[in-house]
């Protein structure tokens, strides 16, 4: 009987189902069990690190054992697994099966070790305390960027054995049911397996080459019909797991593309992998021109090298730290490097956090402190010894006396007009001042402004004109602001011209591309600034040299710039200052015709 060519067929068939099924059951099992243990381990991570967030404020308000004891006990009883919390010496602060006291120090356990170099710790073994084995899994615990302990959230191993020989005794009775249908009606499928067989061996393939949308679709009898029903169920999940795993990709790297910071990451030999977008910046170098090049040959930099040396050497897993300023682009930059190893290779992680700004701010935090110092520190020298000659006899000379009260009081009328200035330029920068913005015609404010200012630039042998060019727009703006923008210019050019000079304050339609409004400037024959000193001109305090330091605050550039910026406009300045001095100035400001 069974040479015939119909039973040959299908006791082959009945045989390769029974293989098929048995191998497909073998890989579900294996597939399922995977999945499980993966989705266990992503949840005991969750929950070991809702634990090391709970734990935060106990450590970081240095609670006691106790506490620690009673919040794992706790976490315990809420999550259904063992919560254990211990600190960096190793030492169990709390636990929600046994008392901590009564257990051996866990410094040297396999997870808490791997939490403590890589961020999250994972062991399978038999725990002595319990008389079990457990599946445990840690995470570090930190108080800002310091780790102060480690969170361990475990599962007994019996329970998740369980539930995977549930799994499969499920997998192995549906493979049996399909072995006994396909045995039962072998004769009948012998003679239409021959061509869906085929089929089902051609779409498997497209299966297998990726093509993950394939479905397979035979109208056959119940075997064929449920394996690919099984191969359909396998594509569909394979095609979710790759698109999730696609999704998170795409995740990591527009946070990578798009970090502050800069992120280098290179191979075991220190050859570059990765430079994102921040990187490239800061180091003057391109992610394609990098690849494949040790660090040294992408970048050029000694003390960069020098970082990711010392974090390849060093046999601690500790992150490497160094601050230093970058030779190309004269960058300050804050390096940290850190091995990432895993059982295949080892791969290193250097983060350039980019310092120039900060470095900047706090310079010019240090100047503006030492100006303000240095500005204060004339007027109270001049009054004190004012005030002791006044005290050494002075009072009873009246005319002398009323001599040095009248000094005294110039010097507190130069120190309160100082306070008056930074105390609104603080109030302008801080956005406290409320602009009274109305539609307003510049020819008839600048022409006004300069009426006033003649007088002055008349005492100091200067000449002082207005040019009006064009129809002038009608702008929204705060007028007394911007008519003080032009009194602090007006009164800067007068005070840098040397007679016989001449100021020129111009206004026009705004040339700029894409802005539409007017555009102001004032411009002078006076000494000029040096090329070096235009980036710095409107900071506070900041005076270019010597024949530009007496007189003023040194505050009516700075308080002109806010509020030119705060109606939304621009404004800079030009100098023609050939090989030093001379040439004169020109202050420009731009307005758009609505503030923003």
């Amino acid at each position: 009987m069974f040479k015939s060519i119909r039973w040959r067929i299908a006791s082959s068939y009945v045989a390769l189902i029974v293989l098929a099924t048995f191998l497909l059951s073998v890989y579900l099992l294996q597939f399922v069990r995977d999945n499980y243990l993966r989705n266990l381990e992503s949840r005991l991570i969750a929950e070991a690190r809702l634990v090391s967030i709970d734990s935060e404020q106990y450590f970081s308000a240095r609670g006691t054992a106790e506490e620690l004891d009673t919040l794992a006990k706790r976490l315990g009883g809420e999550t259904g697994a063992r919560v254990t919390i211990v600190d960096l010496d190793g030492v169990v602060q709390g636990d929600s099966i046994e008392n901590p006291a009564m257990m051996e120090n866990h410094g040297a356990r396999p997870e808490i070790r791997q939490a403590l170099a890589s961020g999250v710790g994972e062991s399978s073994r038999h725990s002595s305390t319990v008389g079990y084995d457990m599946m445990y899994v840690a995470v570090p615990i930190k108080v800002g960027e310091k780790v102060v302990g480690v969170a361990r959230v475990a599962l007994a191993v019996t329970e998740i054995d369980r539930s995977l020989g549930h799994i499969a005794r499920t997998i192995a009775a549906a493979a049996g049911a399909a072995a006994f249908l396909a045995i039962l009606v072998a004769m009948y499928l012998a003679r239409v397996t021959t061509e869906p067989v085929k089929r089902l061996e051609r779409m498997a393939a497209a299966l297998a080459s990726g093509n993950l949308d394939q479905r397979i679709r035979i109208d056959s009898p119940v075997e064929l019909g449920e394996l690919a029903n099984a191969f359909n169920r396998m594509a569909e999940r394979l095609k979710a797991t790759i698109s999730a795993i696609s999704e998170e990709h795409g995740k990591l790297a527009a946070i990578m593309a798009n970090m502050a910071d800069g992120i280098v990451i290179t191979d075991g030999d220190g050859k570059v992998t990765l430079l994102n977008r921040a990187a490239e910046s800061i180091l003057g170098t391109s992610n394609e021109r990098a690849q494949g090049q040790s660090l040294a040959e992408a970048v050029r930099d000694h003390d960069l090298v020098q970082l990711l040396t010392e974090c390849r050497i060093q046999a601690k897993a500790q992150p490497c730290v160094r601050l230093f300023q970058l030779q190309a682009s004269k960058r300050y930059v804050k390096g940290v490097a850190t091995a990432v190893r895993d059982s295949n290779s080892a791969q290193y992680l250097v983060v350039l956090q980019d310092l120039t700004e900060v470095r900047r701010a706090e310079s010019v935090r240090r100047e503006f402190v030492g100006n303000v110092s240095h500005e204060l520190r004339t007027p109270l020298a001049s009054m004190r010894a004012l005030v002791e000659t006044l005290q050494d006899g002075a009072m009873d000379d009246p005319p002398a006396a009323k001599d040095f009260l009248r000094k005294m009081e110039i010097e507190v009328d130069e120190m309160t007009q100082m306070v008056r200035e930074l105390l609104e330029l603080s109030r302008i920068e801080s956005g406290q001042v409320d602009f009274k913005m109305e539609p307003t015609d510049f020819g008839p404010l600048v022409r006004q402004t300069v009426e006033r200012m003649k007088a002055q630039a008349e005492r100091a042998g200067i000449e002082l004109a207005t040019e009006v060019t064009g129809d002038l727009p009608i702008v929204v703006a705060d007028g007394e602001r911007i008519r003080q923008v032009l009194v602090n210019l007006i009164h800067n050019a007068i005070k840098f011209t040397p007679p016989p000079g001449k100021i020129i304050v111009s206004v026009l339609p705004a040339t700029e591309p894409q802005v539409s409004g007017v555009a102001v400037s004032v411009a002078d024959t006076g000494v000029g600034i040096p090329a070096d000193d235009l980036a710095r001109i409107f900071e506070r305090f900041y005076k270019a040299d010597k024949s530009r330091s007496s007189g003023g605050t040194g505050l009516g550039l700075a308080i002109a710039k806010h509020i030119v910026q705060a109606h939304g406009g621009n404004i800079w300045v030009e100098s023609r200052v050939p090989a030093g001095r001379g040439g004169g100035s020109t202050f420009h400001f731009s307005l758009p015709l609505t503030s923003v």
